[in-house]
């Protein structure tokens, strides 16, 4: 760590998971122009083999893990300046929904005017724009929870990991043998939660080389013998024609290769450290965490866009796999990957906003934050069922309920608000003022 606090190589895997994550939506997506209309399946219904790569692009598990070292620093400031758990909230929120905020503005517009105007051929891509929200939902209700798992760290230690690892088996053994949905969809939180927990151990410098070669090792060993199990497939993300997915609930597959993928970056971290010092490295990377939030909820926006505006001229589409193909594809990505640049350069500065003014601390408002990330937590999974075309139509059936874009803003406008009346109804005294100056500090 540098002396101003900051961590080099958390702000690398940060900005690095999210891009990877990108570029690993954009290789399996297989957009096609045909009959006047985009489709998009999966290239690797067509290509099977290229199952190893979500292995290596699916690192959502390292933002967690990354997540995990952030949110225990911000809530071990928020204690430190006096401040209340709804405060520590309603920053990690604000952060997040101005710049997302901002992109559901632009795409329900574009989605009604393109309705308007006959669909333009983009019907059968509406669900493509929301989909990536899951992850938003999923981590902020994560991050409402770190204070409870840093008690819990605190007092039990490795203990809480085994806990949350016999959870996800729990999950796992009631979706596949017993048939009870509901607990392997539990494992959307225990599987985020135990990649958040090794980033308070990361924290705390526990996680020694020796362990991480042991979590390398054995995650790799673990999930190479779990894919030869018929319930866990070899691929890591959802395929047409296979029933049972890997990720949409997380299983225990994807913890025992999120423990590899720790391990690995982990062994790699020396080396990484002295590849950070280079200037134009470490301005790259602070680029893109600068933008993370855009890049991520705006990627398969751009990616739709790319494909409305060159597949229809005639992008040639050799056989799928062959050497041909893999030129053709890797080459017509530099299209979303510019028009992606473009926009962020543009919708960025969204990330750039002030602090939320500060809640007075106690047991009330604290209750009415947690609800309310509750609710945006839903929003952002019900809008991940949705469709961004029709506001009314129809979603994903979820649990008791149907997903449809209008509810899903209407549960994130729920919970901001309740967010913007705490701190109206109940401002931080003058007490909290030097807290808040406190916030502009780096780390």
């Amino acid at each position: 760590m540098e002396p101003g606090g900051r961590d080099r190589f958390v702000d690398l895997l940060r900005g690095g998971s999210i891009v990877a994550v990108v570029v690993g939506h954009w290789l399996v997506a297989d957009v096609r122009w045909a009959e006047g209309s985009l489709t998009d399946t999966s290239t690797l219904a067509r290509v099977p083999g290229m199952w190893p790569v979500t292995w290596l692009f699916l690192v959502i598990p390292i933002f967690f893990f990354v997540g995990g070292y952030a949110n225990r620093r911000s809530w071990e400031g928020t204690r430190r300046r006096g401040e209340g758990y709804a405060s520590y909230v309603d920053r990690r929120v604000h952060r997040m929904l101005a710049p997302t905020a901002l992109y559901l503005l632009a795409v329900c517009a574009a989605g009604a005017l393109v309705t308007a105007l006959g669909g333009l051929g983009l019907g059968a891509m509406g669900g493509l724009f929301l989909q990536p929200l899951w992850f938003l939902g999923a981590y902020l209700w994560v991050v409402a929870l770190a204070p409870v798992m840093l008690a819990a760290h605190a007092r039990w230690g490795w203990r809480v990991l085994a806990v949350l690892g016999l959870l996800i088996v729990v999950g796992d053994v009631g979706r596949f043998g017993l048939g009870l949905s509901a607990l392997g969809y539990a494992n959307v939180l225990w599987v985020w939660l135990l990649m958040h927990q090794l980033g308070f151990w990361y924290a705390e410098e526990r996680l020694t080389p020796p362990i991480a070669a042991w979590m390398a090792g054995l995650g790799l060993v673990l999930t190479g013998a779990l894919v030869l199990l018929e319930d866990y497939p070899g691929t890591m993300v959802a395929v047409p024609g296979i029933s049972v997915g890997n990720m949409h609930p997380p299983t225990l597959a994807v913890t025992t290769l999120g423990l590899a993928q720790i391990g690995c970056c982990l062994l790699l971290r020396p080396a990484l450290v002295g590849w950070l010092q280079r200037p134009r490295v470490w301005h790259a990377v602070v680029a893109v965490n600068l933008t993370i939030i855009s890049t991520y909820v705006w990627h398969q926006a751009a990616l739709t866009a790319a494909a409305r505006l060159t597949l229809p001229l005639g992008w040639p589409e050799p056989t799928a796999g062959t050497l041909a193909w893999w030129a053709a594809h890797l080459a017509w990505l530099v299209v979303p990957g510019v028009l992606l640049l473009g926009i962020v350069a543009v919708v960025g500065r969204a990330e750039q906003v002030r602090p939320p003014r500060l809640t007075r601390p106690g047991p009330a408002t604290a209750a009415a934050a947690a609800g309310a990330v509750v609710l945006i937590g839903i929003g952002f999974i019900d809008l991940a069922g949705s469709t961004a075309l029709a506001l009314l139509e129809p979603g994903e059936r979820l649990g008791p309920f149907t997903a449809s874009t209008a509810l899903g803003l209407v549960l994130l406008t729920l919970g901001a608000g309740v967010l913007a009346v705490l701190r109206r109804v109940a401002p931080a005294g003058a007490a909290a003022a030097p807290g808040r100056r406190a916030l502009s500090r780096p780390g």
